[in-house]
């Protein structure tokens, strides 16, 4: 027993040795990831450095140090040109020991440069970068010394750069910033300022590695119901000489793939497809529940690897249908078999300094954005490409995206070079977000077909027949060659758009097929009744201007500038028409007021006015429209603009209305040949009974008569319940003295309602008697109970606790229906000294 015991203990020893053994060879043969995020220095002048935050950009440092003023505040940005006019140098001086020496590949990447670039590595230059969208990777193994290393960056100036190269191209391009690629937007548009900024703007770091690195996993989805989902494992991984590897991967300790392969030298594609039998799929919000699986790869070499990786990925089929009909083409978005009606916004980047975009910013905003109701995000191409955080977001709110490559308004070169350049870009893009369900569009451009064909460039500029050839050549080599090539070869299961739109909003067959963007109104100067007629298949862009919150306002511009129409209002306002558009329309349908917080809460009450009737004409066209994306959601500086919220994060009238608007169930009047049509839209799966009750008011808000029937809304289309001739009016009375309101009741709980009348706001004979608010301090939010005499319509409440947010705001408040709306408080007042203040339209046409 004892020497059977011994020779146990000895087998357990070598057992344990082994083990070790296969350990240490593992950590030894690691993949080694050495930030270089820390440390950085900005060369000012000769004389002056200083600390320097990377990621980050030349702006934001020399903002942190002291040496510029806030570039938002007042007239600040034309002061501040010249950081975007001259050289600025970035470096680091660091350590590096034999743990990351000692090994046999070692590569610098940089994840994003902005833009022109000069790289050194003791003294050696190593890269000239010229694509912020890329992804630079440098093999330094022979120039890193044991001890001290010195890591140089030189930014060269990108608009000159750029004018350089338009005016040796062979042909004028519309705009010179065409031949750079660098986010467009940051050359000025018309809601955002020209800064041209510099810097390392995403993570360095140095990767060590020895016999093979797993660089990239995603899991494809090609088809999925659920029953049954037919799935692809899509993974990279380097090797530095021929071997094998066991790939295996796993879901709940179930085992998907197990498969034997053999590496090459240098980059092996692996591409294994498999399936999952009654899979939980991923919907988009208000369709299902997002669910999103956590799969295990794990990648063994021969090499004594053991390369692992979680991979977060819903399960999702998604389509774009364009089918023939009689009126056209369709244009619809399918997910798992089942045709979503898109309800949502365009985004730009949410901040003209983009390394000041946090995750903590970027979940309130897309918050905010699934609060009102979408289901949708079109990420502009004028601006980024987002973080992982944005998509990963997206992901679990249950937010589509459709995702533009980063091109707009202007048409692109089609040299050797450039296009070799966006394909590399192109790569690395679609590779880093595939896989993502949220992602169901990728679409070439931004307003590059439609300037061709409709904005009369050949004119303008000049170009011969030959001339315009060559430039619609190079379109179609680059939106319709090449960045297909790349996502059949890289994400092939996502559909794709050449260009949005597809025809301009002057013509129209783009009321007929395909995306438009439609900006008869606000560019032609059309009335917001022409929303109504003109309806597209899928309205991807509309707008109208509104005024940030008077607390917003307080923010960028000093006490002098509160006037409306000053001088600072003007230079956060970039659109050359802009305040003449907003004026203009508000008279057309509102008072138009002379103090500044009442003309900024009038401007929000005519953008809801007009977008709301957009929407509504949208969603009562389903199913031959089916999707609206208005412009804009946030953004990018504090600024006058299509935005429903505001750069500092605060809701405009319209936010608040998009969660009526954007409802899953929507109430919705036309009015035709002066009969009333009362309309129901349903984006929910099953078929709703309920009671539709229509009353008619007076504008005390009294209730004349009340009727009541039930009705049934079909999901697949909207569905009129009913229609009020003249002659079913209970009184005869001007119309600027009745409403109508609808609501549909089911079980005592009311789905949807809304609220119409046939005279403009501005005529409306409102009375006038204050709202009463009674304060009740709860637990984290105070309550505000409000009731009223008469109606007031469009009430805004208003707190001295600016950063607070109330849970309901520009609503009708009814008497006789007391209403208690909730208050979050921002932490920056004692709760016992925060105050609440009202206003409404009743007040301004009384005055």
């Amino acid at each position: 027993m004892r020497r059977s015991l011994s020779a146990y203990l000895r087998i357990r020893y070598i057992m344990l040795f082994i083990a070790v053994v296969l350990v240490s060879c593992q950590q030894k043969n690691a993949v080694l990831i050495r930030p270089l995020n820390e440390g950085w220095m900005l060369h000012v002048d000769s004389q002056q450095s200083i600390k320097a935050t990377v990621p980050g950009l030349v702006h934001t440092d020399l903002l942190s140090a002291g040496l510029i003023p806030d570039p938002y505040y007042g007239f600040n940005e034309d002061s501040l040109q010249w950081i975007g006019s001259r050289q600025w140098v970035y470096s680091l001086d660091f350590d590096i020991d034999k743990s990351i020496l000692n090994n046999r590949n070692i590569a610098l990447v940089f994840d994003g440069l902005d833009t022109y670039a000069q790289v050194k590595l003791n003294g050696q230059p190593l890269l000239w970068a010229d694509n912020m969208f890329r992804q630079w990777e440098l093999d330094v193994k022979a120039l890193l010394l044991e001890g001290a290393n010195r890591l140089e960056v030189r930014f060269f100036q990108p608009d000159s750069i750029s004018l350089v190269k338009a005016q040796s191209y062979g042909i004028k391009l519309p705009e010179h910033r065409a031949f750079s690629r660098k986010a467009p937007f940051q050359a000025g548009w018309d809601w955002g300022p020209v800064f041209h900024t510099m810097g390392i703007w995403k993570p360095v770091s140095l990767v060590a590695w020895n016999g093979s690195w797993l660089r990239e996993a995603a899991i494809l989805t090609h088809h999925a119901d659920s029953l049954l989902a037919n799935l692809e494992l899509a993974a990279g991984i380097e090797s530095e000489k021929p071997g094998s590897a066991r790939v295996r991967l796993l879901i709940d300790d179930k085992v998907l793939i197990e498969n034997d392969l053999q590496l090459f030298p240098g980059f092996n594609n692996i591409r294994l497809p498999f399936s999952l039998k009654n899979p939980s799929l991923w919907w988009p919000s208000g369709s299902g529940a997002q669910h999103l699986n956590r799969f295990e790869l794990e990648i063994r070499t021969s090499f004594g690897e053991l390369h692992h990786k979680t991979i977060t990925n819903g399960i999702r089929k998604a389509e774009l249908v364009r089918e023939a009909d009689s009126i056209g083409e369709g244009f619809a978005f399918r997910i798992n078999g089942r045709d979503i009606f898109a309800k949502g916004a365009n985004y730009i980047p949410e901040d003209h300094f983009i390394t000041r975009m946090s995750r903590h910013k970027t979940r309130k905003l897309l918050i905010d954005a699934a609060a009102a109701g979408m289901n949708m995000i079109r990420v502009w191409g004028g601006g980024i490409y987002p973080s992982e955080d944005f998509y990963d977001l997206c992901d679990s709110l249950g937010l589509m995206v459709w995702q533009d490559f980063i091109f707009a308004c202007t048409m692109y070169p089609w040299d050797t070079a450039f296009l070799e350049n966006v394909r590399q870009e192109a790569i690395h893009q679609v590779k880093r977000l595939r896989g993502h369900p949220s992602m169901v569009l990728w679409c070439g451009n931004n307003e590059v077909s439609e300037g061709f064909h409709n904005w009369g460039w050949q004119r303008s500029i000049g170009w011969t027949a030959t001339d315009s050839a060559s430039v619609w050549h190079g379109y179609l080599t680059l939106f319709e060659q090449l960045i297909p090539e790349v996502l059949t070869k890289h994400d092939p299961g996502i559909p794709y758009w050449p260009s949005s739109p597809s025809l301009g909003w002057g013509r129209a067959e783009s009321l007929r097929r395909g995306d438009v963007h439609y900006w008869g109104v606000w560019w032609g100067e059309e009335p917001f009744e022409v929303y109504r007629k003109k309806v597209g298949r899928f309205n991807s862009e509309y707008g109208f201007q509104a005024m940030p919150a008077i607390e917003s306002v307080r923010q960028f511009l000093p006490e002098d500038q509160l006037i409306v129409g000053s001088a600072g209002l003007e230079a956060h306002q970039k659109h050359p028409r802009g305040t003449k558009l907003i004026h203009d329309y508000m008279a057309r349908d509102f008072p138009v007021p002379r103090v500044l917080e009442d003309y900024i809460y009038t401007s929000q009450l005519t953008q809801m006015h007009g977008i709301g009737m957009a929407i509504e004409a949208h969603r009562r066209n389903k199913p031959v429209t089916m999707g609206t994306l208005y412009w804009q959601l946030n953004d990018s500086w504090p600024v006058t603009s299509w935005s429903s919220i505001d750069y500092y994060g605060r809701w405009k009238g319209l936010h608040y209305r998009l969660r009526q608007l954007y409802a899953p169930v929507l109430l919705s009047f036309a009015e035709t040949e002066g009969n009333v049509a009362v309309y129901g839209i349903s984006d929910l799966s099953e078929v709703i009974t309920g009671t539709l009750e229509i009353s008619f008011l007076n504008t005390q808000g009294e209730t004349l008569q009340t009727r009541k029937t039930t009705v049934t809304l079909n999901p697949a289309k909207a569905t009129s319940l009913a229609i009020i001739p003249p002659s079913d009016l209970p009184v005869t009375l001007p119309k600027e003295s009745m409403f109508i309101r609808a609501k549909l009741v089911q079980k005592e709980q009311t789905l949807a309602e809304n609220l119409f009348s046939w005279a403009r706001p501005k005529d409306l004979k409102l009375s006038y008697k204050p709202i009463e608010i009674e304060k009740e301090i709860g637990h984290d939010l105070i309550f505000a109970n409000l009731s009223s005499e008469v109606l007031h319509y469009a009430v805004q409440l208003q707190s001295n606790d600016t950063d607070g947010r109330f849970s309901d705001n520009f609503f009708h408040l009814y008497p006789g229906e007391p209403r208690t709306i909730t208050f979050k408080p921002s932490g920056n007042v004692p709760v016992g000294e925060i105050t609440f203040g009202w206003r409404s339209l009743n007040l301004l046409v009384n005055h």
